[in-house]
């Protein structure tokens, strides 16, 4: 998990951290300012086209625009999709109802922590949870 409570160039620096060999799949539920950053970071840093990354924009919870330079899209490989692309509703319920399914039998399983209403301002705040999902009970 990367903060993105902090400055540019800190947020730059954590994604170029995290790359490793590249980033196949960028699933992005946040757009705006970090995803401005990423896709800048994502611009190498010499003439070397990088590997492709496909980011997929899901949501907005950190805006709803961002700024795009033209040389995030033609050096770095980026392929930028929406979330819905060629999804009918028939085909969403489809999926909705196949995940539901597998969650059911035990075929998908969620790491998930359960967090009192009254935490969810500390819960919120965290840090740790390395892909276990927050879920807010009574």
């Amino acid at each position: 998990m990367i903060n993105t409570a902090v400055s540019d160039e800190a947020l730059a620096q954590a994604y170029l951290d995290a790359r490793g060999d590249g980033y196949d799949v960028v699933m992005d539920y946040l757009w705006g300012r970090p995803s401005e950053i990423l896709l800048r970071a994502l611009v190498p840093r010499s003439f070397a086209f990088g590997r492709p990354t496909r980011v997929v924009q899901i949501g907005e919870s950190a805006g709803a625009e961002l700024a795009l330079a033209g040389s995030s899209l033609r050096t770095s490989g980026v392929e930028i999709y929406g979330a819905a692309k060629g999804l009918d509703p028939g085909t969403m319920d489809e999926v909705f109802q196949q995940i539901v399914a597998w969650t059911r039998s035990g075929e998908l399983t969620f790491d998930v922590e359960k967090v009192p209403l009254s935490e969810i301002e500390s819960a919120w705040q965290r840090t740790d949870l390395r892909g276990r999902r927050l879920v807010v009970i009574p």
